[in-house]
């Protein structure tokens, strides 16, 4: 049975909601040949430790940007703030939020306005340096503007490198997808799980080979993500898959070709 929740030693885990996105395919494979339509979910995780309770990313926010209205759609049966009350908690809760990079479908909820007032936003320097020097339009380049501003007024922090955030929830640079994009690892009690934001962020993204328009360091992706599902298969570990509609929590497995698939997580 598929999972959407679970238990790493001392630390909870849930899959949240903050919608269906469709959009075409071109547009994440950067050919407009592509007219074949792609769903994606919007799945932030909430990391629940005795004394923290942690974002991992922050959906698309009230709604989507301006600049990406003509170009994606979306769907809500439930915001991300109403999934963290089905959850059992309020935004006034969260006391981190880890944002994986600075795409506006990862960020909204943490920087368009301060949606959780307690919550330190956690992201890497490196990501916001490069977002802010995107060309003029760019969705990048408009977050990187929100989150110049919550750093200038303490409510975000910049991070230089590997670091953990707070026990049992770590975060590691693995760029490619955006320069200095940060994966999630939860450990505790001997147990592991990983959060992949864009790096590997749902099925199709599992084949290494397979490049996002959006990469700005195609070879450090591919790269990054076969290292990193390797390392999650070899270990068995669960993977949570940020966009997936179908699987919100997966285990990695090698495929006879040489890449990787995710199934459901059993446990």
């Amino acid at each position: 049975m598929a999972r959407e929740s679970l238990r790493i030693g001392e630390v909870e885990l849930r899959a949240l909601e903050d919608g269906i996105f469709t959009t075409a395919a071109g547009n994440l494979l950067g050919d407009d040949s592509l007219r074949a339509r792609i769903r994606g979910a919007l799945q932030p995780v909430l990391a629940v430790t005795a004394e923290h309770i942690v974002l991992l990313d922050a959906g698309f926010g009230p709604e989507i940007p301006p600049g990406l209205k003509e170009s994606y759609t979306l769907r809500r049966e439930r915001s991300l703030p109403q999934s963290l009350r089905e959850a059992g908690y309020e935004p006034e809760d969260v006391t981190h939020i880890v944002l994986s990079h600075l795409d506006p479908d990862h960020a909204g909820w943490a920087l368009q306005e301060r949606h959780f007032p307690n919550a330190t936003v956690y992201l890497q320097r490196a990501a916001l340096e490069e977002a802010a020097g995107m060309p003029a339009g760019h969705p990048r380049r408009e977050v990187a503007a929100s989150a110049r501003h919550a750093a200038e007024e303490d409510w975000a922090v910049l991070l230089e490198g590997d670091v953990q955030i707070v026990p049992g929830v770590r975060v590691e640079v693995r760029p490619g997808h955006a320069a200095g994009h940060q994966i999630v690892w939860i450990e505790s009690g001997g147990e592991a799980a990983l959060f992949t934001g864009d790096l590997a962020p749902s099925n199709i993204f599992l084949n290494p080979d397979l490049i996002s328009s959006a990469d700005t360091d195609p070879e450090a992706a591919r790269r990054n993500r076969a290292e990193i599902l390797s390392e999650a298969e070899r270990r068995r570990l669960p993977v949570f898959l940020y966009h997936e509609p179908t699987l919100a929590v997966a285990r990695i497995l090698r495929t006879e070709k040489g890449g990787f698939k995710g199934v459901p997580f059993e446990g």
